[in-house]
């Protein structure tokens, strides 16, 4: 399997593993380390971004803008875990050559329209759930000690790398 699809897979086994240990009450509540939001807000922003993939990619094009922010993402453990599996499943070889545009809006100019590719996009999704990965790492282990996370989640895979190595 290619390294991007095999990567991302791995990471959504890991916030699979995550939500099959974490309480409904610590997965939900607001902590005051990530500035009033929950596990669960972090959980859906990350898995939206995956979602937009799944859903707009056969349409050519891709906008993170349009998440759906679907609430139930951030409550209801089941629900984002059975988006976890659709997700697992969609992430196949035969995605990867698919061209595709971006919408964005910087600042307070109008939509603009970048090309990418799904491959350079599931680079993204890689880098962009580890940083929220790291982020709700840090809630769990401040707030929810008794709830074990491996030492490699949230841990960029180069960081993982060099640390490897720096142990030689």
């Amino acid at each position: 399997m290619n390294l991007l699809l095999k990567t991302n897979r791995d990471i959504l086994s890991q916030i699979d593993e995550l939500l099959q240990v974490i309480s409904y009450s610590a997965y939900s509540s607001p902590l005051e380390v990530l500035h009033g939001s929950t596990v669960g807000q972090h959980i859906r922003h990350t898995l939206e971004f995956y979602q937009c993939l799944y859903q707009q990619a056969p349409l050519g094009f891709v906008d993170y803008d349009a998440r759906l922010r679907d609430l139930r993402l951030e409550t209801d453990l089941a629900f984002s875990r059975s988006l976890i599996h659709q997700l697992k499943n969609w992430l196949s070889e035969s995605l990867l050559n698919t061209p595709l545009s971006m919408k964005v809006f910087l600042g307070n100019e109008d939509q603009s329209i970048i090309h990418t590719s799904l491959c350079r996009e599931l680079l993204y999704m890689i880098e962009h759930a580890i940083h929220h990965l790291a982020i709700i790492k840090i809630a769990i282990t401040g707030q929810f000690p008794k709830i074990q996370i491996p030492a490699h989640f949230g841990v960029a895979y180069s960081t993982l790398r060099y640390r490897e190595s720096a142990l030689k």
